[in-house]
């Protein structure tokens, strides 16, 4: 494990090596920051460089309230994939039903490269300079008055868009409308790599960029009585205006996210004006640091004022009031939306009855696992996924550890000149054999496959070719030019495979039943503004003369791997159209893929660019391209930064695979995405609603009781 933590040291490296671009752009909205003080703070207020230091004493938990949200950043955004994997649930069809290309007009309106490149910085830098100006000045001008009020409203904003970003998830309008770009995210590869690592790409209604400085812009103009701030409550509106084009023209937001921005800025402004006093009148740094203060000094004291502010604040409570249903109602809702969430993003468990798993692989109902041990021959288990139970397969001993292929309820295992055929019946404890082949070559791969007319048959691949047998040992015919094989599949009728002749990329395609042949060039060329970016970053790629590693296919779909050089891709591939299409993120290694008629999995680096560094592979993530919702991006189904996933497999309830975390044992995790909610899930949600019900009712009552008892109070006053 020694090897897996330098690899895993010089990932880190790379990492950091990708943070560069935004090292950059944080320094510069810094010094933007600073630069900009002097125009645009209050005329009292004279620039000291030990203002800076003392900021940090007297405003400290002001920062830790608007820089908490981005502590939160990365954990939501993970829990936001997983519950895109799981649910699917967005509303991008509907917004694009409304808006059309409206976003398009504009982009193909004013499209230059000088336009895209400004913009893509600014949309990045100028939002940070934006946004720590609004913080800072404030605090630094000691305006307590404002800087109370304006990090209230930044945190709140960020908060109400967070069911938005998690349960209505809007994707980015490049990649929904046909023809429209995503213009900042591909200005580079290294932007691009940046973008992936810390966007889902499905964050779009609201938008932050609008709904955090109109935000503030809205506290400036209700609170700013007597003017000082007008400079940069104007200069904050010009920013506005200005981001509300960028981030159109550059293919990541609709006007409908524009629109979101404005209205969470409302309910911001207006919940940061409800609460500030509470919030204040607690965590306000001079009291925070009065009651410490009087905590050391007189401890009874201090604990009998804590006490009766606590009394204050729990009083308006103790009475059944509107308040109180209020409190009860949110919490029931918050309780079943945490349970909820916790189910939907919390799919994956470990397969019972596999120890130790040193190779696995699936179809359809079936686990096979190879369990591999130090003080026993290897032992295989099959896992009925349907059932849940498990089965000793038969055929033992091996020598070492086989290989195993499988096909409904076809399965072989092979190693050396040995092949076990099975069919899988699981009446009983051991799935034994049906039969033994034993040939007279080494098998180098095999595959499963039937003919038009039902007959099941295996494809053997050895240093002569490839031999097509029935199961029992016939001979059936013998592929002879099929020679230097990289990779052999079968699926149906068809054997494909590929070869590395030096031509490039190519597929050759045999049918048993008919002995004809096809040939399929395999484009795994991206678009050309991705290549020449990856070019100049010093990445060293030959699609036209990449070979292919692995195949999977199913009936009219091939999904290859291919080599081209620095990394690998995978290609889908349309037998019928002619087609060819890449699925993987064309910058990052990508290997492994399973194919089926709805589902494509494969494996992942994330997070850093390529390199040419060996086993870097080590550190991946499980990648799902759902084939019935093509125009929806491949999710991630693990978030494992420091985990080694192998050999993902479709499985039918939803993927499997083997994943090993530090110097742990691997073990076998099922992804189930057909029953996204556990039966106590159900039930909680049933109770949360019969609970609801009369809550609702009750505070209806209550709210009406209240503003009757209100108004006859206001009559007799008068």
């Amino acid at each position: 494990m020694g090897f897996i933590h330098d690899v895993y040291a010089t990932r880190m490296d790379h990492i950091m090596a990708q943070t560069g671009i935004y090292l950059t752009w944080v320094t510069a909205a810094i010094l933007c920051s600073v630069a900009l003080m002097p125009l645009l703070r209050p005329r009292f207020v004279r620039h000291s460089w030990s203002a800076y230091v003392d900021m940090f004493r007297r405003y400290w938990f002001h920062m830790l309230i608007v820089f908490s949200v981005y502590l939160w950043k990365d954990p939501l955004d993970q829990i936001d994939r997983a519950l895109m994997a799981s649910t699917r649930i967005e509303i991008t069809p509907y917004i694009y039903a409304i808006e059309g290309d409206v976003t398009l007009w504009v982009q193909t309106g004013f499209k230059s490269e000088l336009l895209t490149e400004v913009l893509t910085h600014f949309y990045v830098m100028g939002y940070m300079t934006a946004i720590f100006s609004a913080f800072i000045y404030p605090i630094y001008a000691d305006d307590r008055y404002m800087a109370d009020r304006i990090a209230l409203t930044m945190f709140y904003v960020y908060i109400l868009a967070l069911p938005f970003y998690l349960f209505l998830n809007v994707r980015v309008t490049g990649d929904v409308i046909p023809g429209m770009e995503t213009l900042a995210y591909d200005l580079t590869p290294e932007i691009r790599n940046w973008f992936v690592q810390i966007d889902p790409f499905t964050n779009g209604m609201p938008s932050l960029h609008i709904g955090m400085p109109f935000a503030i812009w809205l506290a400036f103009v209700k609170w700013d009585e007597d003017g000082r701030w007008h400079r940069f409550s104007m200069a904050l509106l010009a920013f506005i205006f200005l981001t509300a084009f960028s981030i159109v023209y550059l293919g990541i937001h609709w006007i409908s996210d524009v629109l979101g921005g404005l209205i969470i800025a409302h309910f911001a402004v207006l919940l940061a004006d409800k609460t500030r006093e509470g919030v204040w009148g607690v965590f306000d740094e001079r009291l925070i640091g009065r009651r410490f203060a009087l905590l050391v000094d007189n401890p009874r004291l201090a604990l009998r004022k804590m006490r009766r502010i606590i009394q204050r604040t729990v009083e308006p409570y103790r009475q059944a009031s509107r308040k109180q249903t209020s409190v009860a109602i949110v919490t029931v809702l918050f309780l079943t939306t945490t349970i909820l969430v916790y189910d939907a993003t919390h799919q994956s468990f470990p397969l019972e009855g596999v120890e130790v798993p040193s190779e696995a692989t699936g179809e359809g109902e079936w686990m096979i696992a190879i369990n591999e041990t130090a003080d026993e021959d290897t032992a295989i288990i099959a896992w009925n996924l349907s059932t849940s139970t498990s089965f000793k397969v038969g055929g033992a001993p091996w020598p070492s550890p086989p290989s195993i292929e499988i096909s409904g309820e076809r399965m072989v295992i092979y190693d050396g000149f040995r092949y076990d055929w099975f069919e899988i019946d699981s009446s009983s404890g051991v799935i034994s054999p049906e039969v033994r082949n034993d040939m007279s070559y080494s098998i180098h791969d095999l595959g499963i496959g039937t003919t038009l007319d039902g007959v099941s048959y295996v494809a053997l691949l050895n240093s002569n070719g490839i031999e097509v047998r029935n199961p029992y040992g016939g001979g059936l015919t013998i592929i002879d030019d099929a020679q230097n094989v990289t990779a052999l599949t079968v699926a149906g009728d068809s054997i494909i495979w590929a070869a590395d002749r030096g031509d490039g990329p190519e597929l050759s395609i045999f049918s048993v039943s008919t002995e004809t042949r096809q040939s399929y060039f395999v484009n795994a060329s991206s678009d050309e503004e991705t290549e020449e970016g990856l070019r100049e970053a010093g990445i060293d790629l030959d699609p036209r003369n990449g070979s292919i590693t692995e195949i999977s296919a199913d009936g009219p779909s091939i999904a290859v791997t291919v080599d081209v050089g620095a990394m690998r891709r995978i290609v889908l591939i349309d037998r019928i159209m002619g087609s060819s299409e890449i699925i993987s993120e064309p910058a990052w290694d990508a290997w492994s893929p399973h194919l089926t008629s709805e589902k494509l999995v494969y494996l992942q680096i994330t997070a850093f660019a390529p390199s040419e560094i060996e086993e870097l592979d080590l550190y991946n993530d499980v990648y799902l391209f759902d084939r019935s919702t093509p125009n929806l991006p491949p999710v991630s189904l693990t978030s494992g930064s420091a985990s080694v996933h192998q050999d993902p497999r479709v499985v039918s309830i939803g993927a499997a695979w083997l994943v090993t975390t530090g110097d742990d044992d691997p073990i076998l995790e099922i992804y189930d995405m057909e029953d996204t909610f556990e039966p106590y899930s159900r039930i909680l949600l049933q109770a949360a609603v019969v609970i609801l019900v009369p809550l609702l009712m009750v505070w209806t009552v209550q709210t009406a009781t209240e503003s009757r008892n209100n108004q006859a109070s206001e009559s007799a006053n008068i």
